[in-house]
């Protein structure tokens, strides 16, 4: 299904055309705007590229993967929902992968990169420095990138099972911020303070100010923590509105540091609420391998159109589901688009080409 016009950088044009169609269209390229057709024939007038790069990041939507990492080299007939294998992160960035799920282990106070201790290690990329460096490379060579976030999850069930493997507490986490700054220097990452500035808390910031413009934005990435409870406990004590932290965290509405949720059922109702008020969301297109049907109401599309930030997925382009032929990805597998619920009228659904 195609979801939204495909908006390129345009090509020089050698002479003007001679219709009066295509006359007016020049005219109008020339003014600095773009006519584009639209889905049903008609020709609409939309923003030029410029105008993109003057939205704040919320109002436009990426394509993500869930555990980025995953490597399953032997199907396992016990856990069929495991049978799933990604290519490697700068790969998958090549395809147009904008975010990355990872999953977390503290193994003998190196933070490991793979799903469940024993049972599914397989992984491409063991620590997660090796991860950072990865992206960061690739980041380096592709300047004025669309903005990547990382969603990390700190996994629990290996304490106990391998005696290498330590829980997580509050002085992990800061060696987690200190990795993370060590790869991602400030200049490089958008963080709670740069969204906060001046504002009370980050709450208040994300629903009036706003988040900083893609043009602000490009070659950046930021990241967010998964988890809920102790573990978020443990991160934000002592930041209020996590100042002075490198990550943002999975959040509800109604706390001071509310800025990032994750809300993994795409037909929550509460989605193109909370993206309007100014909330970053990830939102689920599939789930343990469970993919669309016929018949059945599409998740893909809810998701789609939930207009949560982040639409993520075990099929991203270049990784179709075998026999159903199922794939998430915008058209012409183009890194984003304009956020189909909060972004400007004009522009929504719009391709972002780099």
């Amino acid at each position: 299904m195609n979801l939204s016009a495909d908006v390129r950088p345009s090509g020089r044009v050698a002479n003007p055309p001679s219709s009066s169609i295509h006359a007016l269209m020049w005219l109008t390229f020339a003014a600095g705007m773009v006519l584009i057709p639209s889905a049903r024939g008609h020709v609409a007038c939309a923003s030029s590229p410029k105008g993109v790069e003057e939205l704040p990041i919320n109002q436009l939507q990426f394509i993500g993967t869930h555990n980025s990492y995953h490597v399953r080299a032997k199907p396992s007939r016990n856990f069929p929902s495991l049978n799933y294998s990604h290519a490697p992160l700068d790969v998958q960035l090549d395809r147009g992968v904008r975010s990355v799920e990872l999953d977390l282990h503290d193994r003998d106070g190196v933070f490991e990169v793979f799903h469940v201790v024993k049972i599914d290690e397989g992984t491409t990329c063991r620590q997660l420095s090796e991860a950072l460096e990865t992206v960061r490379k690739w980041s380096d060579a592709h300047p004025g990138h669309l903005p990547i976030s990382f969603l990390f999850e700190l996994k629990k069930d290996g304490v106990g099972l391998d005696p290498s493997i330590r829980a997580f507490d509050a002085a992990s986490l800061d060696r987690l911020d200190t990795l993370l700054r060590s790869v991602f220097p400030p200049a490089r990452s958008i963080t709670p303070d740069d969204v906060r500035g001046t504002a009370v808390t980050l709450r208040e910031a994300v629903t009036t100010k706003g988040w900083p413009t893609l043009a602000a934005s490009r070659g950046k990435v930021f990241f967010m923590l998964h988890d809920e409870g102790k573990l978020r406990d443990f991160y934000v004590n002592g930041h209020p509105s996590l100042r002075g932290r490198a990550m943002f965290v999975r959040s509800e509405e109604t706390r001071d540091d509310a800025a990032t949720l994750v809300m993994d059922n795409p037909r929550n109702s509460d989605i193109p609420r909370l993206v309007k008020a100014g909330f970053f969301i990830r939102a689920r297109a599939d789930g343990d391998l469970h993919t669309d049907r016929p018949g059945r109401p599409s998740r893909l599309k809810a998701a789609m159109e939930s207009g949560a930030q982040i639409v993520s997925t075990d099929f991203p382009t270049g990784e179709r589901q075998a026999g159903s032929g199922y794939l998430v990805e915008f058209p012409g597998g183009a890194p984003a688009r304009v956020n189909p619920v909060n972004g400007p009228i004009s522009l929504r659904g719009q391709t972002l080409a780099r």
